[in-house]
C-alpha cells in the first residue's frame, strides 16, 4: 500500500456489476487511491460463511477497466487503484464470534482486514480483547445500547485496534444524522481527539475516517470529510492523517498480523 487517500469501508454489492462500477468510478474519480470492499455477516447466521467466502471473489477485470476508464474521463488523470478486502463481522456474544472464526478461519485469514461491530457492552469488551481484530465498528447512526468506556479503548489501543468513524450516517434523515455526530463527538473525546499522540504498534491512531457508503452518491471527497470531522471534535491534520497515513499503517500491521497468523496455523 503506497500512500494517498483510503476508504477502508466501501460497501459495494458483487450481485449488481453495474452499481459496483459506478462505485469504484466515483471512488477514484473523488480521489482515493486504495479503497476496501467490505463484507459484512452476523455472527449467527447461518449463511454467514457463504458470505464470506464470496466476499474473496476478485472483481471482474471488465468492470474494473470499465470504472477506471470512467474515472479517467472524469478527471482527465490515468487513475490506480489499490483494491483491499475487507470482512466486518456484527455479533453480540463473543461465543457466537469465536464459533464463526474457529469454522472459517482460513477464509477470514484471507481478508486484508477484519473488523468487528459489537452490538452489547460484553462484545465491546471482547472486540477491543481481540488480538485478530484491526478495527472496531460502532453503528454510529443509531442511540447507542452501551457506552464507550475508558478501559475499553485503552484495551484496544493496547491491541493496535483502530476505532472507525464511517460517515454515511450523517448523510441519512434527521434522526440518524443527529445520533452520528453525537456519537462520533463521544468517541472522539474517547479516543483522545482521535490524534496520533500515544499509539502503540505503529497504527498511528486510535481513530480511522471511513465512508460506510453502500452507494456511490453516499461518497464524499476527501477533503469534505476532513471538513466534517473537524465538526465533530477532530484537528484538521488529525483527520487527514485518519483518511492516509494511519490507514497505511493500519494495513500494514494487519498484513503482518496474518502472517503471523498463517505461520502459527501451519505448525
Amino acid at each position: 500500500m503506497g500512500g494517498g487517500w483510503t476508504d477502508l469501508g466501501v460497501r459495494a454489492d458483487p450481485d449488481n456489476p453495474l452499481a459496483l462500477r459506478e462505485h469504484i468510478a466515483t471512488a477514484v474519480a473523488l480521489g482515493y487511491a486504495t479503497v476496501a470492499t467490505d463484507t459484512r455477516v452476523d455472527a449467527g447466521d447461518k449463511a454467514a460463511g457463504r458470505e464470506i467466502a464470496r466476499g474473496l471473489d476478485p472483481i471482474d477485470p471488465a468492470t474494473l477497466a470499465s470504472a477506471l476508464a470512467d474515472a479517467s474521463a472524469r478527471t482527465g488523470a490515468r487513475p490506480v487503484l489499490n483494491r483491499l478486502t475487507r470482512l466486518t463481522i456484527r455479533f453480540g456474544e463473543p461465543g457466537e464470534l469465536q464459533t464463526l472464526l474457529n469454522a472459517h478461519d482460513r477464509a477470514v485469514r484471507a481478508y486484508d482486514i477484519l473488523a468487528l461491530e459489537p452490538t452489547t457492552e460484553r462484545a465491546l469488551a471482547s472486540a477491543c480483547a481481540n488480538r485478530r481484530c484491526d478495527v472496531i465498528a460502532l453503528a454510529l447512526g443509531a442511540r447507542p445500547s452501551f457506552r464507550l468506556r475508558a478501559g475499553a479503548v485503552k484495551a484496544a489501543a493496547s491491541n493496535g485496534i483502530a476505532f472507525e468513524v464511517a460517515y454515511n450516517s450523517a448523510l441519512m434523515e434527521t434522526t440518524a444524522r443527529r445520533n452520528f455526530f453525537a456519537n462520533a463527538a463521544s468517541l472522539t473525546r474517547a479516543c483522545g481527539g482521535g490524534g496520533d499522540a500515544g499509539a502503540p504498534h505503529g497504527v498511528g491512531g486510535v481513530v480511522i475516517l471511513t465512508g460506510g457508503s453502500r452507494r456511490a452518491n453516499e461518497l464524499r471527497a476527501p477533503l469534505d470529510v476532513v471538513n466534517l470531522a473537524t465538526m465533530f471534535g477532530m484537528k484538521d491534520g488529525d483527520a487527514r492523517r485518519a483518511m492516509a497515513a494511519r490507514c497505511d499503517a493500519l494495513v500494514a500491521r494487519a498484513a503482518r498480523r496474518r502472517a503471523a497468523e498463517a505461520d502459527a496455523a501451519d505448525r
